[in-house]
C-alpha cells in the first residue's frame, strides 16, 4: 500500500490509447491529458518501463491488451508501486473473470470501467470516506454533482453581477490561465522528454535502425581496441625474444672468445 496517498498524481488503466478508468489528483490540473500523451508515446515490445523526470516517476506495466499507467513522486518505493499495478490487475482480472467487463472491453469506450474501479482507486489511496471531497475522482458522481452545481452557482452570480465585474479581468481567472500555460509547457517537455526516451528504448523501425547501427560501431570500436591490444603483444613478445636471442650469442662469443670455435 501507498504510504503517503497524496504522493499519488495519477493512476490508470487503458486498453490501446483509450482509458477505461483512471484517478487524477485534483492537485494536478491537466495531469490527464499529460497522461494520454505519455500513453499514444509508450515504447512498444516492452513489459514494463519506468522514467523518471522532474522529481515524478512514469511507470508502464503491460499486460496484454491492457496497460496500467501510474505518475508518482520520486520518492514513492519499488514495492510500493507494484503494489499499485498488482492491485489494479487483479481487480481487473476480477471484472473480466465474472464477465462485468466482457463487453466492455470487447468495444472499449473512455471511462467504460470507471465506475466498477472507483472503489478500487478510493482503497489505493488509503479508503477515506471523503476521497471523491480531497482528491475528486475522475467520473465520480459526487464530482460531477458538485461540477453541476458550480456551473450554476456561477451562471447565476454572472448575471446578477456582471457589472461589478473589473475592467482589467479576473485576476483569479488571469492566474489560473498562467498556471495552465506553465503546466502545458512542462507536460510538452515531459512528454518530449519520454518520446526521446523511447527512442532510446527501441520504440519503432527507425529507433531499431539507430541502435543496430550504434551497436555496429560499438562492435568495430572494441575490435580495434582488441586488435591494438594484440599487436602490441605480438611486439613485447618479439622484442623479448631478440633481447634473449642477443644475451646468447654474446654468452657464447664469450666462451669462444671469438669465432674460434668455428675456426677449430
Amino acid at each position: 500500500m501507498i504510504s503517503n496517498p497524496r504522493l499519488l498524481f495519477y493512476s490508470c488503466i487503458a486498453k490501446g490509447t483509450v482509458i477505461l478508468a483512471e484517478f487524477a489528483s485534483k492537485e494536478e490540473p491537466g495531469i490527464e491529458a499529460l497522461a494520454l500523451r505519455c500513453i499514444e508515446n509508450v515504447p512498444p515490445h516492452h513489459s514494463m518501463v519506468s522514467h523518471t523526470v522532474q522529481k515524478r516517476t512514469y511507470a508502464f506495466v503491460i499486460d496484454g491488451l491492457l496497460s496500467y499507467f501510474a505518475i508518482l513522486d520520486e520518492v514513492v518505493t519499488k514495492s510500493e508501486s507494484l503494489w499499485l499495478f498488482s492491485r489494479l490487475k487483479s481487480a481487473t482480472d476480477d471484472l473480466i473473470a465474472d464477465g462485468s467487463a466482457s463487453a466492455s472491453l470487447d468495444n472499449p469506450t473512455r471511462h467504460c470501467l470507471q465506475s466498477k474501479l472507483d472503489p478500487v482507486f478510493a482503497e489505493i489511496t488509503g479508503g477515506n470516506k471523503d476521497l471523491e471531497v480531497e482528491l475528486d475522482l475522475v467520473g465520480s458522481p459526487r464530482s460531477l454533482a458538485r461540477e453541476v452545481k458550480n456551473r450554476g452557482l456561477d451562471s447565476s452570480k454572472g448575471r446578477k453581477g456582471c457589472a461589478l465585474k473589473p475592467l482589467l479581468g479576473n485576476p483569479l481567472r488571469v492566474l489560473k490561465n498562467k498556471k495552465r500555460s506553465q503546466t502545458e509547457a512542462k507536460s510538452e517537455g515531459i512528454v518530449n522528454d519520454w518520446a526521446e526516451k523511447k527512442m532510446d528504448l527501441g520504440g519503432g523501425g527507425g529507433s531499431v535502425l539507430s541502435k543496430g547501427l550504434r551497436n555496429g560501431l560499438v562492435h568495430d570500436h572494441h575490435r580495434q581496441k582488441a586488435k591494438q591490444i594484440w599487436r602490441k603483444h605480438v611486439w613485447v613478445v618479439l622484442m623479448f625474444d631478440v633481447c634473449i636471442c642477443v644475451a646468447l650469442f654474446g654468452i657464447w662469443l664469450w666462451v669462444c672468445q671469438g669465432f674460434q670455435c668455428i675456426d677449430g
